[in-house]
């Protein structure tokens, strides 16, 4: 008979503490309480030994009950921790200090949907970098490496709340919804939502990126005296070997080092290197 699928994904585990009782009973994580650096059992007040990191498992009564914890920072918050951690086909360490984390980035995104501001005007850098973002996400998602594709929106995250408000500002802050749809659903449907969307973000079309935009216009440039780093320069990506070694020469840093001497030879590594050999 044929196998109902192509290949198996084999997905890690989601990995706790263990604890002990001085009787050596296994001791479930609410049965205890760290005091002065100390395991306490709760009930006797006795000590308890914290055993290794092991894989979540009734028998060893390591594991957490979901619903406090969804009902205190929502669904999505919990789902977005566990892909952003680490890849799937490796173990999870449950820590609440990261669903915390994913919980505040949760409410970012909810404030630049719910406080959209209409601008006019372009963004060429947020422009890129979303771009960038798009073909990143997507390339990640089809990889299975939710992880990657988590840690690009935190940049582009980062990118849309530092631009002013723009057309493109306002572009950016509804292709981030659509990208983020996947891993938090509810999130992203609230915000699709408010930003005065119609119909629902799973259906609206995936977006695309411009293949053009993920090429730098800029490069930066490291300028060594003599073999030694003194400053790093940003330039336009193609400039021509005469331009780059003006451009070095130009460098407060770089004049400090000659002194006033003209430089004996400049080597151009175009796009990446100038090298002043005083």
């Amino acid at each position: 008979m044929a196998e109902p699928f192509k290949g198996l994904f084999t997905q890690g585990m989601v990995t706790y503490e263990t604890f002990r009782s001085a009787d050596g009973r296994w001791l479930a994580p609410d049965e205890v309480d760290l005091v002065d650096g100390e395991v306490i059992e709760r009930a006797t007040k006795a000590p308890a030994q914290r055993g290794r990191i092991e894989k979540m498992s009734k028998s060893k009564r390591n594991t957490i009950d979901p619903e406090p914890i969804v009902a205190r920072y929502g669904a999505d918050a919990v789902r977005w921790f566990m892909l952003s951690d680490s890849p799937p086909d490796r173990d999870l360490e449950w820590s609440e200090s990261g669903i915390e984390g994913a919980a505040r980035f949760v409410q970012r995104v909810w404030r630049l949907a719910s406080t959209d501001a209409a601008g006019q005007g372009a963004d060429e850098a947020l422009t890129r970098t979303l771009h960038r973002t798009v073909a990143g996400v997507g390339e990640a998602l089809d990889g299975l490496q939710f992880n990657k594709a988590v840690a690009q929106l935190y940049e582009l995250v980062n990118a849309i709340e530092r631009a002013r408000p723009t057309a493109a500002r306002s572009e950016a802050i509804r292709t981030l919804v659509r990208l983020a749809a996947p891993m938090a659903p509810h999130l992203a449907e609230e915000c699709w939502a408010a930003l005065g969307e119609q119909g629902m973000v799973v259906d609206a079309r995936w977006p695309e990126h411009d293949a053009a935009l993920l090429v730098e216009d800029q490069v930066t440039l490291a300028v060594q005296v003599n073999g030694k780093l003194r400053d790093t320069l940003s330039a336009p990506r193609g400039l021509d070997r005469a331009a780059a070694e003006a451009l070095a020469l130009s460098s407060d840093k770089v004049k400090r080092q000659l002194g006033g001497a003209a430089p004996r030879k400049v080597i151009v590594v175009p796009d990446r290197l100038v090298n002043i050999v005083a």
